[in-house]
């Protein structure tokens, strides 16, 4: 499963994102646009009112530098519309997931079993995260790409190159509010 990263002007139906992050940027596929975060704002046609991005699927923990999770294709827009819109995007940002990944990611909502849960909340103190950078077109590793990962505490990975369109991973207990920033060497940053 491939979720794509939201952005500023994404729509969902007759509803669009009216915000993203100042300084979180995706150009690929052109042109820029402000990368979302959920709860952020949004404007319906149909209904006429303004609404926001709610979650719905698995999505990697972690959140943007405004301390919300990332907004992902597949999430809705909450708004007076029922069924409530669905955002659809493609850009060379995305989280991917296998299938027992999503699964795992989605389960504790519906264990009911306290050890089943104990288990799954310990494999979480060794689960890693990285982000990747493919073709919207082609699906294929972006190369060539120049990236830096920092976090509240710091720098983690100053101008270094992705390596099959992935960066190192890190784990995520460790450095729960990862911001992402890749550019082509020339790019202004």
């Amino acid at each position: 499963m491939i979720r794509y990263f939201l952005a500023r002007g994404d729509r969902a139906g007759s509803a669009v994102i009216t915000e993203g992050l100042e300084h979180m940027i995706c150009s690929n596929p052109p042109p820029a646009v402000n990368i979302a975060t959920l709860y952020m704002k949004t404007y319906c046609t149909a209904c006429k009112q303004e609404g926001f991005i709610a979650p719905k699927g698995p999505r990697w923990p972690g959140t943007a530098p405004n301390g919300k999770q990332w907004a992902l294709s597949g999430d809705i827009n909450v708004c007076g519309c029922n069924p409530p819109p669905v955002f659809y995007a493609e850009r060379g940002m995305s989280m991917t997931f296998t299938a027992e990944e999503a699964a795992s990611l989605v389960a504790p909502r519906y264990c009911s079993n306290s050890r089943s849960l104990e288990a799954m909340e310990s494999a979480d103190e060794d689960l890693e995260c990285y982000y990747e950078i493919v073709d919207a077109k082609t699906g294929q590793p972006v190369e060539g790409m120049t990236y830096k990962l920092s976090s509240s505490s710091g720098t983690l990975v100053d101008s270094a190159s992705l390596t099959d369109g992935r960066t190192r991973s890190f784990p995520v207990k460790d450095y729960p509010n990862v911001a992402f920033v890749a550019w082509h060497a020339g790019d202004v940053r």
